[in-house]
């Protein structure tokens, strides 16, 4: 945001904006301003790693930091990489997927007609396969005593561009990583 400059007017002592020419109120000719000291521009440091997962979510490492954008509009989540002593990709079946399953079973002595209990069936054979076809990817950053965060990176389809794209992810940070000293685990099968 750009600083706005004042003046004070020489007759009435009114603080106008600098450049108006003439006072607002009493319409003296203002003194000429200084212009503020621009600040000397940030060196631009070019990305060590920079990683599209899809949905808005980025990671970035820059200088020394590693950030993590969630979603196109989140705020990102920054880690400072000398602190940083190990990272590790998990990933695990959607098992929150295995609620239908188990509602459709509570559910399924209580219906007597035969079409209820087929649909049943369906939503608890349902929530099996959403399980196991839907994995959940968490980097897992562990920074000096003990603190861990972790980064949810998303829950894809097996086998689909979402899916390669986040374990392709993984497999370059790993690697940029391990060679900054990085104890990395959790390596892709």
């Amino acid at each position: 945001m750009p600083t706005e400059v004042l003046v004070m007017c020489t007759r009435c002592g009114r603080p106008q904006r600098a450049g108006a020419g003439r006072c607002a109120a009493c319409g003296a000719e203002l003194p000429d301003a200084p212009l503020p000291p621009s600040a000397p521009a940030a060196p631009h440091q070019h990305p060590f790693f920079s990683a599209d997962l899809g949905g808005g979510r980025f990671i970035t490492g820059e200088g020394n930091r590693l950030s993590f954008r969630p979603g196109a509009s989140a705020t990102p989540f920054l880690l400072e990489l000398p602190g940083l002593k190990r990272l590790e990709l998990v990933h695990r079946p959607r098992y929150e997927a295995l609620a239908l399953t188990l509602g459709a079973l509570v559910a399924l002595p209580f219906v007597s007609l035969m079409a209820g209990r087929v649909l049943l069936g369906l939503v608890a054979l349902a929530g099996v396969a959403l399980a196991l076809l839907l994995r959940r990817y968490t980097l897992a950053l562990e920074s000096a005593g003990g603190v861990e965060t972790r980064w949810e990176l998303g829950s894809p389809w097996r086998g689909s561009l979402a899916e390669r794209r986040v374990r392709s992810t993984w497999s370059a940070l790993a690697i940029v990583m391990a060679s900054r000293g990085v104890e990395v685990r959790g390596r892709l099968p």
